[in-house]
C-alpha cells in the first residue's frame, strides 16, 4: 500500500521532461486517470483536489529548477515534496475527519498515529518516501542512460552553484 510513482512523476518527471512539456501535464494526467478509474465524484471532492494541488505544486517547483539541479539535489527535492505532501494532506484530513480533535494534539495525532484501527500515518510517510525515491532514481537513471546513448548532456551527480 501507498507505493506509487505519482510524486516522483510530478517532481522528477518534470525535471527530466523537455521545457516544451508543461509542468501541468502530469497533474492533469492524474486527474484524467482518477476520473476514468473511479468517476468524477470521487476525484473532485476537496481532499482529492488538495492531493492533485500538491502534485501540481511539486511539478511547478520542479519546472522552476529544471536544468539547475544535480542528481542529489533532485532527490532531496522529491524528499522535500514528499514531506510537504504528507504534512498538507494529513492537515486536510485532520480538518475534515471528525475522528480527530480540532486541537494541536489532534493535529499531532493526524501526523503520527492517525485514525485508530489503521496503520500509523508515519508508516504511510515511510512508504511514500521509499516509493518516491525508488521511482525518482528509476526516472533519473533512464534519463541519464538515454542521454549517454544519444551523446547528450546527462544530469550530473552534483551541479555546481551558479554565482
Amino acid at each position: 500500500e501507498n507505493f506509487s510513482p505519482w510524486m516522483a512523476l510530478a517532481f522528477t518527471g518534470t525535471l527530466v521532461f523537455p521545457k516544451r512539456v508543461s509542468f501541468l501535464l502530469i497533474p492533469l494526467l492524474l486527474v484524467v486517470i482518477g476520473i476514468s478509474a473511479t468517476g468524477i465524484k470521487d476525484v473532485m471532492h476537496w481532499e482529492a483536489v488538495t492531493v492533485y494541488g500538491c502534485f501540481g505544486l511539486a511539478a511547478w517547483l520542479a519546472a522552476r529548477f529544471r536544468g539547475q539541479l544535480g542528481l542529489v539535489s533532485g532527490l532531496l527535492g522529491v524528499i522535500g515534496c514528499s514531506l510537504a505532501f504528507f504534512i498538507i494532506t494529513n492537515t486536510v484530513s485532520w480538518m475534515a475527519d471528525p475522528v480527530y480533535a480540532k486541537s494541536f494534539a489532534g493535529w499531532l495525532q493526524a501526523l503520527t498515529t492517525g485514525t485508530p484501527g489503521l496503520p500509523p500515518t508515519t508508516w504511510f510517510l515511510r512508504q511514500s518516501l521509499i516509493s518516491d525515491l525508488v521511482f525518482s532514481c528509476l526516472l533519473l537513471a533512464a534519463y541519464n542512460t538515454e542521454a549517454s546513448i544519444r551523446r547528450q548532456q546527462a544530469i550530473p551527480l552534483l551541479r555546481p552553484a551558479v554565482a
